[in-house]
């Protein structure tokens, strides 16, 4: 008969953790790391989000015990502290100190640029003034045309070249609206066009036989409620409305049960009430969560550092662009994505479209800032 004993087992080693798509697959990864005698202390099943796609996928999380020191990877280097229970903690120190060395690169070539102006490179390249004509910072575009020229060893006035250089570092999703899936949480400032995306993409899907909630969390007025009810009458998906800011987190079993669950959550300047803490921490933290940064483009993209600190407080994945057409200085999305460092998502509001929204790639990217001179500049490149 075992004994119960209050006092904790001083040769315990701390817990680690394995992850796998499959069950199998991390028992496997548990024996190949730490051994036949590792005690697998719990195991759980994660939902999380496609890291460059819009759908969510499964894992498998295993809480191991080691069965001693000696059965970790000399590799590995891995010392018996509390760190090791997440090792996860080291890799972010690693990511942390890396993404700072760059920023301080990033800032270096700034101020350089802002000593040197814009004189050779974006003066010779007329791709590049066309970017300058059509709404971009001059510093922006010198910046990425000497990048450009550095990693490709190309001429600055290479206008074949440096747009091939912006249709591949140009971030934006994978997947088309087939791939599309799980919760995606659209946020903003007030009068962004937030709502009015979400609702379009939601008319979007339900007429491809998609199966979609669109959720409105803590609505301003009753007007907004009966506006949203209309919608989905008209188009034939569900729709909820959350008063209370727990019950965000006590619905995600419900929210599995759809193909797509749209979130239209309170813009960034509306005052939350006490008491909202536990929905700020369920759409921040939630690893299932797409988080949609939504900026309108008739906004100047200088005004944007309120903007920005909210994306990182919310932790935004994705940037989502509207009002595309009310401004003619479209080219300016260079210094957003310049800015804001996110992948682009989707765009709204755009003319000759049909105001449908449309799944971003850095082909409808280029073609929206420089529409007909992108062929121009291509063929004589």
């Amino acid at each position: 008969m075992d004994s119960l004993n209050p006092q904790p087992r001083p040769s315990a080693k701390p817990a680690a953790v394995v992850e796998a798509p499959t069950l199998k697959d991390a028992l496997r990864q548990v024996r190949q790391r730490y051994g036949e005698d590792a005690r697998v202390i719990r195991s759980r099943t994660l939902t999380r989000r496609q890291p460059d796609g819009f759908g969510q996928e499964k894992m498998v999380e295993v809480l191991v015990e080691p069965a001693g020191e000696s059965r970790r990877p000399r590799s590995l280097n891995l010392k018996p502290s509390a760190e090791a229970a997440h090792p996860w903690q080291n890799l972010a120190g690693e990511i942390a100190s890396e993404v700072e060395r760059i920023e301080d690169l990033v800032q270096q070539i700034s101020k350089e640029q802002a000593v040197r102006g814009t004189s050779a490179t974006s003066q010779r390249n007329r791709l590049a003034q066309a970017l300058v004509e059509a709404g971009a910072a001059p510093d922006t575009v010198t910046r990425l045309n000497e990048r450009c020229c550095a990693e490709t060893s190309s001429r600055p006035d290479d206008q074949g070249a440096f747009l091939d250089y912006l249709s591949r570092h140009l971030s934006t999703g994978r997947g088309d609206w087939r791939d599309m899936g799980g919760t995606h949480v659209f946020l903003g400032p007030s009068g962004s066009g937030r709502t009015e995306l979400l609702l379009s993409i939601a008319a979007s899907l339900t007429s491809s036989q998609r199966q979609v909630l669109v959720l409105s969390l803590l609505p301003r007025h009753s007007g907004e409620v009966r506006r949203l009810q209309a919608e989905a009458a008209k188009h034939g998906y569900d729709a909820a409305v959350i008063q209370k800011p727990r019950q965000l987190a006590s619905a995600q079993e419900h929210l599995d049960s759809y193909d797509v669950v749209l979130v239209d959550a309170p813009g960034f300047d509306t005052p939350l009430e006490a008491g909202t803490e536990a929905l700020c921490r369920e759409i921040v933290s939630n690893p299932g969560f797409h988080r949609h940064l939504v900026f309108p483009m008739d906004r100047d993209v200088l005004d944007a550092d309120g903007v920005l600190e909210q994306a990182r407080a919310w932790n935004c994945d994705w940037l989502a662009m509207t009002r595309l057409d009310q401004t003619r200085r479209r080219a300016k999305i260079l210094d957003l994505i310049d800015r804001l460092g996110l992948p682009v998502s989707m765009t709204g509001d755009l003319k000759g479209l049909q105001g449908e929204p449309h799944l971003a790639s850095p082909r409808l990217l280029l073609d929206i800032m420089l529409s007909g001179v992108r062929h121009h500049a291509r063929a004589e490149g």
